[in-house]
């Protein structure tokens, strides 16, 4: 009888589990497997450098030989049935991998895209017609996505008149990592609240693909955040394992990923031969950013915006190329 393995995820870490089945796992005869997601594209924020500029995001799907990647909208998932309910139907599943990271998919890119540029156009037609203008962007969430799309207007904006420049500014909720609270003023994104209100655009946090309470037969705690065992499985659920938003805010570098992806896909492995799990070890918190002259890294405790942050930017951007190769 053939075997179904679903993996629900938009960020990254999704497709990294897939292309690890891919190359053995989703080959065998007997065995199905599909990749469930709200965007085809991969969206990955360290490559948004310019917020008002053209981009172009790599296909999932082109990145698979066998996994099947299919675009749809997750409505519930049943962990006692073992059902994904989508918008195009019911999938049944022998294994789930469920990836909850927040993300911005790529036709909410290109529409934050075009209501920022809207927003300088009209700046500056009330600058030409001698008017004073004040006005600002806001980036509500705290987390990496939302810090990488505002490093990348605030480039746009550095870019404009002057005048243009004074007028709009650019803000972001601040993080607790302290040297980067000083990275992103550098770069001119000031903190959402240093300054009084403003006219102009608030941009939400990314969203996951499906809310916590949404996945019926899993334990949530008082938060709602899933109840999991160190196998990252709901209890009474070893067919399924979840990576849960709480955890993935802060967290954008692909070598990183790639670790944690080979753990979970392991682990699928073994549920499906019969074997025991093993205990997977998340990642600690870590990512990268892109301002207009440098960038920022932090892993954990360590922080850099020199050389180091140079180097390990370099190896997960050429991570990146021979994942989209």
């Amino acid at each position: 009888m053939r075997k179904s393995v679903v993996i629900v995820g938009d960020s990254p870490l999704a497709l990294l589990v897939g292309r690890l089945l891919d190359r053995n796992l989703a080959r065998e005869s007997h065995i199905e497997v599909i990749h469930l997601t709200r965007d085809d594209s991969l969206v990955y924020a360290p490559h948004i450098t310019s917020l008002l500029g053209k981009h172009s995001f790599p296909s999932k799907s082109g990145l698979y030989n066998n996994v099947s990647c299919r675009r749809t909208t997750i409505k519930q998932i049943n962990l006692i049935d073992r059902r994904v309910i989508t918008t195009g139907g019911v999938i049944d599943y022998d294994s789930l991998f469920l990836d909850l990271t927040p993300s911005f998919l790529s036709p909410e890119i290109t529409k934050i895209s075009q209501q920022a540029s809207r927003l300088i156009n009209e700046i500056k037609a009330k600058i030409n017609s001698g008017r004073q203008v004040r006005a600002r962007v806001t980036f509500a969430g705290e987390d990496a996505m939302s810090w990488q799309m505002a490093l990348a207007l605030s480039s746009d904006v550095s870019a404009c008149p002057v005048a243009v420049q004074r007028a709009l500014i650019v803000q972001a909720q601040y993080p607790n990592i302290s040297k980067l609270k000083d990275f992103l003023a550098e770069n001119g994104v000031v903190s959402r609240k240093s300054v009084a209100p403003l006219p102009g655009l608030t941009i939400n946090t990314p969203t996951a693909p499906l809310k916590n309470r949404l996945v019926r037969g899993a334990l949530l705690d008082e938060k709602d955040n899933f109840v999991l065992r160190d196998t990252l499985n709901p209890e009474g659920h070893p067919e399924t394992i979840i990576v849960d938003s709480s955890n993935r805010h802060q967290q954008d570098l692909l070598r990183v990923d790639q670790t944690l992806a080979v753990q979970i896909k392991s682990n699928m492995e073994r549920f499906l031969a019969g074997d025991r799990q093993k205990s997977i070890s998340s990642p600690r918190s870590s990512g990268i950013l892109k301002g207009q002259n440098n960038n920022f890294v932090w892993i954990g405790n360590l922080q850099s915006s020199h050389l180091r942050a140079k180097l390990i930017s370099a190896l997960d951007h050429k991570f990146y190329r021979q994942l989209i190769a």
